[in-house]
């Protein structure tokens, strides 16, 4: 039930489509059980108030987890909810001795409840229980999240465990989240399992992502969906990405870490995945690409921080993984220095080919706030002048003839940028220039699938730069082309992405995939103008649906995918750990 402005509505509010966007007027949102525990009704109100990051940890028998856990996150968030599911294996003591441990974060931060009823499992027994039932996962979890006070609240689960490497860049997400546009967060985790001898392994490409942290109020609640719970949100509160791998998920293969299913049917492909991982390890098979991790990896996950991090979790980041300018190596720069890096564009879209750029790019130019020049200028890769000495008369000449490229660019928008796909194989040496020039810029990497890549760039390129039809090239001429240098590193994916890792952090970086712009154009246009802080905008339906420079249809013929395959065997799992998201090729 729901009670509005003294009055009693009848109907549960995550279960009505109707209150999707709630009226500005309702301040506070009630919600009543079917059975009639009023101990256990609730409310949401309209939006949080008070500065900070809540954390909710729903818990239930986790005492081999719960304090690894929480000792991970206490640092980063302002309050910590633990929410103990009636469990029976000490799990609520362990929370209860932190809380006297005598360290003052873990007393004033981590409040404990209890919430004593059987909740339905994922699966066939949350799709049988109605949604305003105190058995509901959907109702459990938002009487989690209202326990949170704070202008944020995070999901956080009791087998997660915060990566040591990203806690500075987690903090620094934290802390900035009070500024600017309200946004969801998406975080990415890799599974790690432990195996019974005490050593820990982790499967190359069990990367998850999900959105886990979003403004704390009934407009962001969670939905009773087919086997389990989702976070609904209104449309315009845009979803933004961390970028690195986050968090750990435990697994323990001497447990049954599966048992909050009602089923083993299970109807996504990461928990197929996870439970196929679990049950090789338990047989112990050893068909598994995986990578061991020291015997004291939980332990270090807890340690005290190191100076610098790995992967865009340095010391002093921002929310975006980037160190200001004052912290880089260096320190103060030149005045004539800091003008010119002031004057650099904020973004380049750095690949891939024949991955959907030309349309990202005309979206971004059609962005009153954007100011973009012609595509494809190739400034780096083929007019960049010989490298001078840091902040010379040559290197300056460089950059000004480079910053005369926007001159006459398109539009009058303050967030400048260009888009060259074939910046993604510059050479090393070019990409340290570039991280010299421009510390901050955010980088845009499209992709598709390596081997439709390739087939693509072939449908395109030959009768564009060759002058010849595809049906007259010879079989050997385009087994030629494709094991060419040129073409087959634009299909290695993690290849590229290693060389700019070395010199950017992950969270300068959007990725995105021709799928997705086939499939829901408007979320990736709409978190790309977020992850580069350009202002909401009204998009244009028809040109979201519009292909810009697409190759003339030609089915793949067999023979080509067969050498293809053979030939382009790259890692989907390497790109997906790498950049923190499951890859849609992935095979």
């Amino acid at each position: 039930m729901l009670r509005r402005a003294g009055r009693i509505l009848s109907g549960y509010p995550s279960s009505n489509p109707e209150f999707m966007s709630p009226s500005p007027r309702l301040s506070r949102m009630e919600f009543r059980n079917r059975e009639g525990n009023e101990e256990y009704a609730f409310s949401l109100p309209r939006r949080n108030r008070a500065p900070g990051t809540s954390a909710f940890v729903r818990a239930k028998d986790e005492a081999t987890k719960i304090e690894h856990c929480l000792r991970s996150i206490l640092p980063a968030f302002d309050e910590i909810h633990v929410i103990d599911n009636g469990s029976r294996d000490g799990t609520a003591e362990i929370v209860r001795r932190l809380q006297r441990s005598g360290d003052a974060d873990a007393g004033a931060k981590i409040h404990l409840h209890s919430y004593p009823f059987a909740v339905g499992r994922f699966g066939p027994e949350h799709d049988e229980t109605p949604a305003d039932s105190l058995h509901s996962l959907v109702y459990f979890t938002n009487w989690a999240l209202s326990r949170c006070t704070l202008r944020y609240a995070c999901k956080w689960d009791a087998d997660m465990v915060l990566a040591h490497e990203q806690r500075s860049a987690f903090a620094g997400l934290l802390a900035g989240l009070g500024r600017g546009w309200p946004a969801a967060w998406s975080l990415a985790g890799q599974t790690v399992y432990r195996m019974p001898d005490g050593s820990f392994l982790a499967r190359r490409g069990e990367v998850n992502r999900e959105v886990r942290i979003a403004p704390c109020g009934y407009p962001v609640r969670f939905h009773k969906r087919e086997h389990w719970e989702q976070l609904i949100r209104p449309r315009r509160l845009r979803t933004r990405h961390f970028a690195p791998v986050c968090f750990h998920e435990l697994k323990f293969v001497d447990e049954e870490e599966f048992d909050h299913w009602s089923t083993t049917e299970f109807p996504s492909h990461r928990k197929q995945r996870e439970w196929a991982t679990f049950q090789r390890l338990r047989d112990e098979r050893t068909d598994l690409a995986v990578r061991r991790l020291p015997s004291t990896f939980l332990d270090d996950q807890i340690g005290p921080p190191r100076r610098h991090g790995s992967g865009g979790g340095r010391a002093g980041t921002s929310p975006g993984g980037e160190l200001p300018v004052d912290k880089r190596p260096g320190g103060e720069q030149p005045a004539r220095k800091r003008v010119l890096s002031r004057l650099m564009p904020r973004f380049l879209g750095i690949g891939a080919t024949r991955a959907g750029t030309s349309w990202v790019a005309a979206q971004l130019s059609a962005h009153p706030q954007i100011r973009m020049g012609r595509k494809e200028i190739h400034f780096f890769d083929r007019k960049l002048g010989a490298p001078g000495a840091s902040g010379s008369g040559r290197e300056r000449l460089n950059q000004l003839r480079y910053l005369a490229r926007f001159v006459r660019a398109r539009g009058g928008g303050r967030i400048r940028g260009e888009f060259t796909p074939g910046y993604a194989v510059l050479e090393p040496e070019v990409i340290r220039r570039i991280a010299e020039w421009m510390p901050d810029v955010r980088l845009i990497f499209m992709m598709r699938d390596p081997l439709e890549r390739a087939w693509s760039q072939a449908r395109n390129g030959f009768p564009r730069w060759r002058g010849k039809a595809l049906e007259s090239v010879s079989r050997d001429e385009l087994i030629s082309y494709f094991d060419s240098d040129p073409v087959r590193r634009r299909s290695d994916y993690a290849g590229c992405l290693r060389l700019w890792l070395e010199h950017f952090p992950p969270g300068q970086f959007f990725f995105g995939f021709l799928e997705e712009i086939r499939e829901q154009p408007e979320e990736l246009i709409r978190d790309l103008f977020g992850f580069l802080e350009a202002g909401e905008t009204v998009v244009d339906g028809a040109s979201l649906a519009r292909p810009v420079n697409a190759s003339a249809p030609v089915p793949m013929p067999d023979w080509v995918r067969d050498h293809l395959e053979r030939e382009y065997c790259f890692d989907a799992d390497e790109v997906s750990a790498l950049i923190g998201r499951r890859v849609p090729w992935s095979r």
